[in-house]
């Protein structure tokens, strides 16, 4: 599973589960992470090989047009769990990874990836040992091609089944002792930094998942940027290892076959995880301590924030008027001490100073005048 894929199919899931919700309209299908990780999208006829469709928004419109209600995502091992790889035109990615689920009151699909179309064969020797291929095209990474698959009452009990054990808190005791506490964490870093989001980052900007966000943490958000940077740890490590640049290189010499579980594992848990957070992330709200918020107290959380912030203002404000006072008093005493120092100037340079007293007797009769020529 490429890392831009499963940032695709959450985008993809996300937007879908809202338009058949009628929560968007037509032209906001496409999830932003969808656009920014792909150029083709196309789906065709698992029979046929018909093109069905070239569009997120097509596949999706169409969907509810036939009475699709819901979309969820299922590791591919758990639904097909023995997929053939060669099927008519095409060639299936039979590696697991998040499959996007439609399910309606009469039908249900599965979207399911291909690898690629099959094409025709073209060798310039029969010596194997001299150049007999061609680069395809189709292994271009922003190149998306899928097909869609019935499911039968089997497949739609282990999408039930999927859904119905996820405990959130086991989950997250289960990855603490499973990834964080092993010897392979090779950073020993077992903290968990709470967020609210997820973030897709490239060299122009960081795009959100979700556009308003709750104030509050998630537990599925806080794992998915956790176990994703572990993963790019280890690679890292088993990278630098090969070339003898890694301080765990010993280890990971002796360990090659239980650390190549252990990625297979982390890398299965991941997929899980990401499915579990298309589903159901609004039940992994927590606060700090990791006490969990349930899902129908988010919708009073704005009110309760915004009245803790009116107590926080009239708090304030009563504690800022008596700086104010003295504030007053402090600008009276300074004007004051400004007005007298004038006066007292003026006053002196009478005394010593006839023209002083001439230009203040002037000044005077002009100011007199003036008042006077106003009545």
């Amino acid at each position: 599973m490429t890392e831009n894929y499963w940032k695709f199919i959450l985008g993809l899931q996300h937007n879908a589960q809202r338009y058949f919700d009628h929560k968007i309209a037509e032209y906001k299908i496409e999830h932003k992470w969808c656009d920014i990780t792909h150029d083709l999208f196309l789906v065709r006829d698992l029979e046929t090989n018909e093109l069905l469709y070239d569009s997120i928004s097509h596949l999706i419109a169409d969907l509810r047009d036939q009475q699709i209600q819901r979309c969820q995502l299922i590791p591919s091992d758990l639904l097909f769990p023995e997929f053939t790889q060669h099927f008519k035109q095409f060639v299936f990615d039979t590696s697991n990874y998040p499959v996007t689920v439609f399910l309606g009151r009469d039908q249900n699909f599965a979207l399911v990836k291909v690898h690629a179309e099959k094409v025709k064969k073209f060798s310039m020797s029969t010596d194997p040992r001299e150049f007999h291929g061609f680069a395809s095209s189709q292994s271009y990474n922003k190149y998306l091609l899928f097909t869609l698959i019935r499911l039968d009452q089997k497949q739609l009990q282990i999408v039930d089944t999927f859904n119905k054990n996820l405990n959130w808190k086991n989950l997250h005791e289960d990855f603490q002792s499973r990834f964080l506490d092993s010897p392979f964490n090779f950073k020993q870093d077992k903290s968990l930094l709470l967020t609210n989001n997820l973030f897709l980052k490239n060299e122009i900007s960081d795009y959100p998942f979700l556009d308003e966000p709750s104030p509050e943490f998630n537990l599925a958000f806080s794992w998915i940027n956790k176990l994703g940077d572990l993963q790019d740890q280890i690679g890292t490590e088993v990278a630098m290892a090969l070339t003898s640049r890694s301080f765990h290189a010993d280890i990971i010499d002796q360990n090659s076959i239980k650390i190549d579980l252990f990625q297979e594992d982390l890398n299965n848990a991941f997929i899980s995880l990401v499915s579990h957070s298309a589903n159901s992330y609004e039940k992994a709200y927590v606060n700090e301590d990791f006490s969990y918020i349930p899902p129908h107290a988010l919708q009073h959380t704005p009110q309760i924030n915004s009245e803790t912030n009116n107590e926080l203002n009239s708090d304030s404000s009563t504690e800022e008027k008596p700086t104010s006072v003295t504030a007053s008093t402090l600008y009276l005493i300074f004007f004051l001490a400004v007005v007298i120092g004038l006066l007292y100037g003026v006053f002196w340079l009478v005394n010593h100073y006839e023209f002083a007293k001439f230009i203040v007797i002037t000044f005077g009769v002009i100011i007199f005048l003036m008042i006077w020529s106003r009545k």
